[in-house]
């Protein structure tokens, strides 16, 4: 499971999606610099990315988005920060995968 905070970037930037800051697990962040990837990028998944076809828990958000034919693969999640006292949103996956 991942904590609230258990964030890498606690504060460094004001990404939002649906009006909720975006903030990052230790994890993800690793992936986004895996992928040479930001959280404008992720918002841009999220944005105009389609709804995978995993199911996900209440709350989890899973979006794709195909470039030429590589696909990348957001994974956020609802949490509720009882430092700031907000609801935001965490994003606990990134990944690019190729399709078939």
């Amino acid at each position: 499971m991942t904590y609230s905070n258990n964030v890498c970037f606690k504060g460094m930037l004001d990404v939002r999606y649906q009006e909720l800051k975006i903030d990052v697990s230790k994890a993800a962040a690793t992936e986004l610099l895996k992928h040479n990837m930001d959280l404008y990028d992720v918002k841009k998944v999220l944005e105009e990315g389609s709804t995978s076809p995993r199911k996900r828990k209440k709350e989890t958000v899973e979006k794709w988005l195909n470039k030429g034919n590589k696909t990348i693969e957001v994974v956020v999640v609802k949490v509720y920060d009882e430092v700031i006292k907000q609801h935001k949103w965490l994003l606990i996956h990134c990944g690019i995968f190729t399709k078939k």
